[in-house]
């Protein structure tokens, strides 16, 4: 089994805020940008910026999300025939009906990921883009920052479109969970584990 790491080429962290046990935790070989904007929006295009310098696909990621182990992978192999995605299959979809695409969703099944995904309207700041894409994505992004729906939105008038998958592959840790998953129980596990091999 491959693991996710084997389709990351370079990770970067940008880490606004004082220094602590957080910046101990990531490891010595990353690379670490340090900003002092002290907020959301400040570290979000302190992020963009850095971006300009990495050639590729590009995974953007908050630091309050929990991935499964092969969710990486699994969205590294997807993204070259979707474009535009993001492993959170965010309760709104089932739970909301003022969608812009609310009924007009489409679900396919990738074969390189061999997963199902489906057409959205919207996620978080975290979302992953090809090569391909970014051009056509990335000056908008900027000029939403972090007005997520409201950026997701423009990008499918635009006929740019947003794919989730089914069942999720990773969670924004936050009241609404994505479903499909003890997310609880994971997290859990996870933590016992590193403990075992600290």
């Amino acid at each position: 089994m491959a693991y996710s790491q084997d389709y990351i080429a370079s990770v970067t962290f940008i880490h606004d805020g004082p220094e602590g046990d957080l910046l101990k935790a990531i490891p010595a070989h990353f690379k670490i940008i340090k900003v002092n904007a002290c907020s959301n929006e400040g570290s979000l295009l302190a992020t963009y910026e850095a971006a300009k310098e990495i050639s590729g696909d590009i995974y953007f990621v908050e630091d309050d999300y929990l991935h499964l182990q092969e969710s990486i992978k699994l969205i590294a192999l997807a993204l070259p025939s979707l474009g535009l995605l993001t492993g959170y299959d965010h309760e709104d979809r089932y739970v909301r009906d003022d969608d812009l695409s609310y009924g007009k969703e489409l679900i396919i099944f990738d074969k390189a990921s061999n997963h199902h995904w489906r057409t959205a309207e919207s996620t978080t700041c975290t979302f992953a883009i090809s090569e391909s894409m970014r051009s056509k994505v990335e000056p908008i992004a900027k000029k939403f920052m972090l007005h997520d729906r409201k950026l997701f939105r423009r990008l499918y008038k635009k006929k740019i479109r947003l794919w989730t998958p089914i069942p999720t592959l990773t969670t924004h840790v936050d009241t609404a969970l994505a479903p499909g998953k003890d997310w609880v129980a994971f997290n859990d596990a996870m933590s016992a584990a590193r403990k075992q091999i600290n």
